[in-house]
This record gives structure tokens, C-alpha cells and sequence, in this order.
């Protein structure tokens, strides 16, 4: 009984590499991908984008999708450098300077054909001026071939939950409601 447990043991752990390697495993490219706040001012919507500094992911062969990224938060540009200092301020930027994203979704599956489009919400946790909290982001996942998946998706967290001072202009705070768009261009391999 005991050899039997012992030979059921050893062929179960020879078959976990196996499956390890049936899994995908994308890379970011970051040339190709963005990821973009928008804030609303009773004048004006602001609107920052950078480019992840990491990204990875990967699709198990069950159609569970993981997914890590991070970008720097003083990477993130809204074409006024002023309005940008002041961003950086009230994220404490140099304190925390990292806003990262890891997350999973499940029924994402390669398709027999490209282009195709899944939807998918990823569940996982975001960091953000050091706090981390849970989320949910609603996703479409192309393929664009065999080796390429771009991923789209928006979502909204509150400024003041992640223990951020609203910014102002002319005396009158933004929404507490920041939206972030992130769009991932990911290619096969490590």
C-alpha cells in the first residue's frame, strides 16, 4: 500500500512539470502598451499615460490567466508638466513609487483561429501609494496570432481610498474617482 502511494506520488510530481510547460508565458511589450488614468474636474477631464516598466502573464492549459504588471507612477504623462509635478506630489511619488497590478481570471482559452476575442475579469489586487486593496477588471483579451495578446480593459478605484489628497485647481478638488485603462500588448515567450 505504501509502494503504491509512493509510485502514485512520484508520477504525480513528473507530471507537474509537464503541465508547467503547457502553459504560456507572455511578456509586455512595452512599446506597444499603456496604461492611462483619467481624472474628472468640474472644468476638464485630466488624462495621464505610461508605459508598464514590467509585465507578465501567463494562460494555463485549465484557461486560467495570470497576470503581474507595475509602472512607475512618475512615468505618467498628461502633456502638462505642472499639473504632472503636482501629481507626483500628492502620490508621493518618491515614497511610493510603484503602482502594480496582479490579478487572475479563468475561462480564457487559446483559440483555433485569430483574430478572437475573449472576455474575461480579472480578479486579483492593486498597490497604489502603498495601499493594496482588492479589484475586479473586466477585460478583452485578442489574440492577435499565435504569439501575440493585446488586453483591454477599464476599471475605477477611489483616490481617497488609496489615502490620496485630491488634487485641486482654482480652489475646487478633482472626483474622488479615478479611472485607470490599462492596455496590454503581450508576446509569447519568457
Amino acid at each position: 500500500m505504501i509502494a503504491r502511494r509512493l509510485v502514485l506520488s512520484a508520477a504525480l510530481l513528473l507530471a507537474l512539470p509537464a503541465a508547467a510547460q503547457n502553459a504560456k508565458m507572455y511578456s509586455v511589450k512595452k512599446d506597444a502598451s499603456s496604461l492611462t488614468y483619467k481624472l474628472i474636474h468640474k472644468m476638464h477631464t485630466v488624462s495621464g499615460k505610461a508605459a508598464p516598466s514590467e509585465g507578465k502573464a501567463v494562460l494555463k492549459p485549465d484557461g486560467t490567466l495570470q497576470v503581474a504588471v507595475r509602472a512607475q507612477v512618475k512615468d505618467f504623462d498628461s502633456q502638462n508638466s505642472n499639473r504632472d509635478t503636482h501629481m507626483l506630489e500628492v502620490t508621493e511619488a518618491s515614497k511610493f513609487p510603484l503602482v502594480e497590478v496582479k490579478a487572475v481570471g479563468s475561462g480564457v482559452k487559446t483559440p483555433a483561429t485569430f483574430p478572437a476575442s475573449v472576455p474575461v475579469t480579472l480578479k486579483g489586487k492593486l498597490t497604489f501609494h502603498g495601499v493594496t486593496k482588492d479589484v475586479e477588471i473586466p477585460m478583452t483579451v485578442k489574440f492577435d496570432s499565435a504569439t501575440q495578446v493585446t488586453a483591454d480593459g477599464s476599471f475605477k478605484i477611489s483616490l481617497e481610498g488609496y489615502n490620496i489628497e485630491r488634487p485641486t485647481l482654482l480652489l475646487v478638488k478633482v472626483e474622488d474617482e479615478l479611472v485607470l485603462e490599462p492596455h496590454l500588448v503581450f508576446s509569447e515567450g519568457t
